[in-house]
């Protein structure tokens, strides 16, 4: 009889190491949750006096479900950014391990859904200070969901990870394991920005910087902890794996701090109250922790990586678990934080509504040293910008070393667009776009029609083509090949179509002016910025349509463009006599809450917003209907003069063809 052997199998070891692991994190993750309530309270949360009380049960439940929830979510995305960037794979097929990395997700994706859906039973309890059990019936809940932005916003995120794991389960290339990332990163923002940071003041900064701090977040312990995973599992591209997160953990450590700042300073109105709280207490061990994670960053750069590159990879392993389990840690103390009231304000009176709606106060009359003088930071939109204006410049960079040549107007054209849309999103036309319908629509010109004209010109997909390295036939794919098969996948053909883009460009304007979409991205911050992000967007896809050098995988004639250029004209011109002509206010209980003195008749603003967007409307068009002209006078020369050296190499042999042709017509007589 064979002797019972004490060494586990490969599989079972890893199986067995993979739940000590998790049982770790997530007892580092509650604890984080119980030392912010030691620290900040005593207690989870404590009601008003003379309001029932959720049972202690629910008040402790209801922040681990939280602090487990955003351990989930932070590994599934970092196990869908191993498996679409971090791990080698071909650009039409997963490698086993990104396969691995997406599959495990999955799984993780689901139970982040389930768990969220507990919250909301949780949330409901809290609420209504009842039992778990008195929660489950489901019109109750339905009700709660319906009722309440937290319980819709978990019922939101829950869906979005369900989905996350049907598309990572069923991923065999890196774009839907890209397309999975980007629903799972989505998952974590609904619960974060209808919390606190949505119904306090300068909740438009508060919601910016939250948006940054979680993707941060959640891109950096994630994408670790991915690392880790996969060091433990299989290992063979961990070098590789970790060039190519270095510099995304580098900036989502800046991120991270920079919004984890801002943040703290609106929640506690002065810097002394961090000394003298117990909630600031709570906010100097985010503050160590953060510190802590970036001497072990340092570390990672000054010592484990060389060590990494010379074939030794137990140190990083070792010092990227101590990194780890910090961040776990972090994480708990941060749900902790967010349940904690922060410190009174010292302010006797209630803001007015149209502070309260806006999330600052309401501007004195608009003047134009006030636009140009009333720049407020928006730190997602300042975020954009300066990642754009970077890895532009980065491409520039990267051509000049290789003795390359690119078009200075090209240049000029790219950080002039950028500027207009800096000057659309944070300066003074930012926030009277919030509170008047004439410049919301001057606004809307700059970002929908201006800033894309000009980023189109500035052809930067072309740039990245031509600055990103080729992978070899043999190396694994890297940001060019993924560039290419976004832009050849069926959604990029679908999105960069002509007709895509012409369908879009014309019917927004009726989309979101004449239905109710207009009024909420004016209440709600997150969707205001979405509107930001549609503008320019779509603005970005009708021209690159028609004037765009990019390579794209359609591009219309000429006349047909010329076609698209008349009949946007027109529709534009129907939409701004539609407004000029209606007798309804659009959001008009949104304007009629902030009660502004300086412009109190509504339908004078609106009518004057139309009658602004018809006149300058046109000029945009003009100005491509030129460029457009142009190009294709250059392409005719260019045609000619291929055409002329094709006839000079075989001796005008097209021409004989053609004469020999007639000829023979004329020679061939009638039937």
């Amino acid at each position: 009889m064979t002797a019972p052997t004490d060494v586990a199998p490969p599989e079972t070891a890893r199986r067995s190491a993979t739940a000590l692991w998790t049982f770790a994190a997530l007892a580092l993750a509650v604890s984080g949750v119980v030392i912010a309530f030691i620290v900040g309270a005593g207690t989870p949360r404590t009601s008003p006096s003379g309001f029932p009380e959720a049972s202690l049960l629910v008040q402790w439940a209801l922040p681990s479900a939280r602090a487990i929830i955003d351990l989930l979510a932070a590994t599934t995305v970092g196990l869908l950014l191993a498996a679409a960037a971090l791990l080698p794979s071909s650009k039409d097929l997963l490698a086993p391990a990104p396969a691995r990395a997406a599959r495990l997700a999955s799984w993780l994706a689901w139970v982040w859904a389930l768990l969220a859906l507990v919250v909301v039973v949780l949330s409901y309890a809290e609420t209504f200070a009842t039992t778990v059990t008195d929660s489950l019936g489901l019109p109750k809940l339905l009700s709660f969901v319906s009722q309440s932005n937290q319980g819709s916003a978990w019922l939101v995120a829950a869906s979005l990870a369900a989905f996350a794991g049907v598309v990572a389960r069923e991923a065999d290339r890196p774009l839907g394991a890209w397309v999975a990332l980007l629903l799972a990163l989505g998952a974590t923002l609904p619960p974060a920005v209808t919390g606190h940071a949505a119904s306090a003041g300068n909740h438009d900064l508060a919601t910016s910087s939250l948006v940054v701090h979680i993707m941060g977040v959640s891109l950096w312990v994630g994408g670790l902890l991915a690392l880790v995973w996969y060091a433990r599992t299989d290992g063979r591209f961990l070098p590789l794996a970790v060039r190519r997160f270095s510099p995304l953990a580098f900036w989502a450590f800046v991120g991270v701090g920079v919004s984890g700042a801002v943040n703290a300073l609106i929640r506690l109105g002065d810097i002394d109250v961090l000394f003298t709280t117990q909630y600031g207490a709570v906010v100097l061990i985010k503050v160590m922790a953060f510190v802590a994670l970036g001497l072990l960053g340092w570390a990672h750069r000054r010592h484990a990586l060389p060590q990494l590159d010379a074939g030794a990879p137990h140190a990083f392993a070792r010092l990227a678990a101590v990194e780890a389990a910090i961040m776990v840690f972090t994480i708990g103390v941060g749900v902790g934080l967010a349940a904690t009231a922060p410190p009174a304000s010292d302010a006797t009176e209630a803001p007015p509504p149209a502070e309260v709606l806006l999330g600052f106060p309401l501007p004195d009359a608009p003047s134009v040293l006030a636009i140009l003088t009333g720049w407020r930071l928006d730190l997602l939109v300042l975020a954009v910008l300066l990642a754009a204006g970077a890895l532009y410049g980065r491409g520039l960079l990267r051509m000049h070393r290789r003795g390359d040549r690119w078009p200075v107007g090209r240049t000029i054209a790219w950080y002039a667009g950028l500027a207009f849309v800096a000057f659309g999103t944070l300066s003074g036309l930012a926030a009277y776009g919030r509170t008047s319908f004439s410049l919301h629509m001057t606004q809307h010109m700059t970002l929908s029609m201006i800033a894309p004209l000009l980023l189109v010109l500035a052809a930067p997909i072309t740039l990245a083509l031509r600055a990103l390295p080729a992978a070899g036939s043999k190396q694994p794919a890297g940001a060019r090949e993924w560039l290419l098969a976004a832009l050849h996948s069926p959604f990029g053909r679908v999105l960069t179509h002509p007709v895509t883009a012409f369908v879009l460009f014309i019917t927004a304007p009726y989309v979101i002016y004449f239905s109710g979409i207009f009024e909420l991205a004016m209440r709600d911050h997150w969707a205001h910025q979405l509107m930001y992000v549609h503008f320019v967007l779509v603005g970005f896809l009708f021209y690159e349509s028609l004037i765009g050098l990019d390579p794209v995988p359609y591009r219309a004639s000429h006349p047909m463009r010329m076609v698209a250029i008349f009949a946007s004209l027109a529709f534009h011109a129907f939409f701004a006599v539609a407004l000029m002509s209606g007798d309804a206010v659009i959001a008009a209980t949104f304007y009629e809450t902030l009660d502004r003195d300086w412009w109190p008749d509504l339908l004078e603003d609106q009518t004057s917003g139309a009658s602004f967007a018809w006149a300058f409307g046109e000029l945009p068009g003009i100005l491509v209907l030129v460029v457009l002209l142009f190009q294709w006078s250059r392409e005719d020369d260019r045609r000619a003069r291929r055409e002329d050296r094709q006839a000079d190499r075989d001796n005008n042999a097209e021409l004989a063809a053609y004469n020999q042709m007639l000829q023979d017509r004329r020679d061939t007589p009638p039937a």
